[in-house]
Parts: structure tokens; sequence; C-alpha cells
């Protein structure tokens, strides 16, 4: 009956840490008020929920124009250097229903990204579609779905004529 007791109150102990012990994991990790925050979480409205930075998610798939709102490519991917910055943004050009697309590479600073009178992302680039076609194609390198393309950030603009 002793053994019994002892092994009834340990169970109570363990299962009482093992209560706790998840707690406080739950509330680290959900940022529960007295849990201390990840040194590598990101306070929200520094980091793009508010203020003028974009979610890259948003801007995949937006129409590009040039300036005389004629659509010239849709933004197929943007390319991240090793140290985190944009090192390109891959557009996708001279397509017809899927067909012929191809795609070349600009930097971000060549993009003009605005919010037009309802609120949506609107992407230009000073660029003609001779030009575009005139533009050195971007070459992915092995696998589409890995991380590299053509190993180095573009350096060329395109041509506008």
């Amino acid at each position: 009956m002793n053994r019994l007791v002892t092994a009834t109150a340990l169970s109570l102990m363990l299962a009482t840490a093992a209560i706790t012990l998840a707690r406080t994991t739950l509330a680290q990790q959900s940022g529960m008020p007295g849990s201390k925050p990840s040194p590598l979480a990101v306070n929200a409205t520094s980091a793009g929920q508010h203020g003028n930075e974009l979610r890259a998610s948003k801007l995949i798939g937006t129409t590009v124009q040039n300036n005389t709102n004629e659509p010239i490519g849709k933004i197929n991917e943007i390319i991240l250097s090793k140290d985190g910055k944009v090192a390109g943004v891959v557009i996708g050009v001279g397509g017809f229903l899927g067909m012929g697309e191809r795609e070349i590479a600009v930097t971000f600073e060549a993009l003009r990204i605005a919010q037009d009178s309802h609120n949506m992302t609107t992407v230009s680039l000073n660029a003609t579609k001779d030009g575009l076609r005139a533009a050195p194609e971007w070459q992915w390198i092995g696998d589409r779905s890995g991380t590299t393309g053509n190993s180095s950030a573009p350096t060329q603009q395109p041509v506008s004529r």
C-alpha cells in the first residue's frame, strides 16, 4: 500500500511538472504575457506589416507595365543575394497565353512600384517590348525549383527606346 501511495505521488509530481513545462513552452511560442520572445523575432510594425516595405508574395505575378501603361510582362521571381538584399527581379516577357515567354532579369531599382486609386500595387518599368526582347535572357542553373539562378545579380538594365 505504501508503495502504491508513493508511486501515485510520484506520478502526480511528474504530471504536474509536464503540464508546467508544456504551459511554459506554449507561452513562449505563442507570445503570451510573461513569456520571453525569441531574440530572432521581428516586430510586426517594422517588418512590412506597416510602412513602406513590400511582400514578395504580393509582387510575384504582378503585371509590369511600360511608361504608356502597356503590359510588358509579369514578375515571375524575386532573387535575393546571400545578404538578404534583392539582387534582381525576373520578369516573363514576350509570351502569349503562356506560350513563348522568356525571362529577363532587371534590378529592383529599375522598377517603379506604386499604389493605384484602389490601393492595388502597380509596377512599371521604363522599357519597350522591343528593348525587353533584346535584353539578355535569365538562365536558370539546374533545377528551377532550387534557389540559384545565373550566379550573379543582373547588371544590365533593360534597353529603352
